[in-house]
């Protein structure tokens, strides 16, 4: 029997990993991926990026450096197979494989005393645990366990700090559809400009220095009966429209997204969806 001190797993359903294994493996992420991954010390992790070589974005994810020679990367909405598969074609003489981690889970992490460092990556139960940005403190753990147990409830309460926070989260059917600047991943130092080079490297640099773009990442908060998926319209009075990364129910008739919004849709008054739910902008809680 537990104990009532002890930390508690809440499940929340799946989670889809890919590891990096080798002794090129570092390397190869660094050369392929947006962050800073040769500064990323065994038992830290952050958030990252792969780009398409037009600049645009094909994977958000967390990746996690577990050893020496070691990468997890987490994909919280999926599309890791999809991703392993696009990734395996740039590892020509590299000496790393990269491969896909079945039976993984996510759960929340209740009752942890210690403290834990906002990138660090704390073994705990086979797994990991990290510590993820909300309205309140909040613990990703992420290791491999059944998941028939997982409670949709709180997922759809993850999902909405993810939102709150700006967590630029994305699926799969999204896929080279954004370059970073529009999923402000700057903010979440999710990429770099002063790095080497990577897949799409001097697109992104020339918009970050140059300027140009405009649309960017909002908050949305929508009222109707259909749930909200990634890839949803909104649109304003004119029809210029914007696309929804995902979304999450926070009672009957109401939701929040995250969303990829023109400029020219942050002023106006009646925001609706290609549903028809009642949309507004509201800021980000974290």
């Amino acid at each position: 029997m537990s104990s009532a001190n002890e930390p508690v797993l809440v499940p929340l359903g799946s989670a889809e990993i890919i590891e990096i294994a080798g002794p090129d493996a570092v390397a190869f992420a660094h050369a392929q991926f947006t962050s800073d991954v040769a500064g990323v010390a065994i038992g830290a992790w952050q958030w990252s990026a792969w780009l398409s070589a037009q600049g645009r974005a094909r994977g958000v994810f967390a990746l996690l450096r577990t050893d020496a020679d070691r990468l997890l990367l987490w994909l919280p909405l999926g599309g890791a197979a999809l991703l392993r598969d696009a990734l395996s074609r740039f590892v020509l003489r590299a000496k790393v494989k990269i491969q896909t981690k079945d039976g993984w889970a996510l759960a929340r992490l209740d009752g942890v005393t210690a403290d834990l460092e906002p990138r660090q990556a704390m073994p705990h139960r086979d797994g990991y645990a990290l510590a993820q940005p909300g309205t309140q403190a909040r613990i990703a753990w992420l290791g491999p366990a059944p998941t028939q147990h997982a409670e949709p409830a709180a997922l759809e309460a993850w999902r909405l700090e993810d939102i709150a926070a700006g967590l630029p989260w994305l699926d799969p059917a999204l896929q080279d559809e954004f370059v970073p600047q529009a999923l402000d991943l700057a903010r979440i130092d999710a990429i770099r400009f002063d790095k080497g080079c990577y897949p799409g490297q001097e697109i992104v640099a020339r918009l970050h220095f140059k300027g140009g773009l405009k649309r960017g990442l909002r908050r949305l908060r929508l009222a109707g009966e259909h749930p909200v998926t990634p890839g949803l319209r909104i649109q304003n009075e004119n029809g210029e429209s914007g696309v929804v990364l995902y979304g999450a129910t926070m009672s009957s008739g109401r939701h929040e997204a995250l969303a990829v919004l023109p400029d020219a849709l942050v002023d106006s008054k009646n925001l609706v969806s290609a549903d028809g739910h009642e949309a507004k902008i509201i800021r980000f809680d974290a």
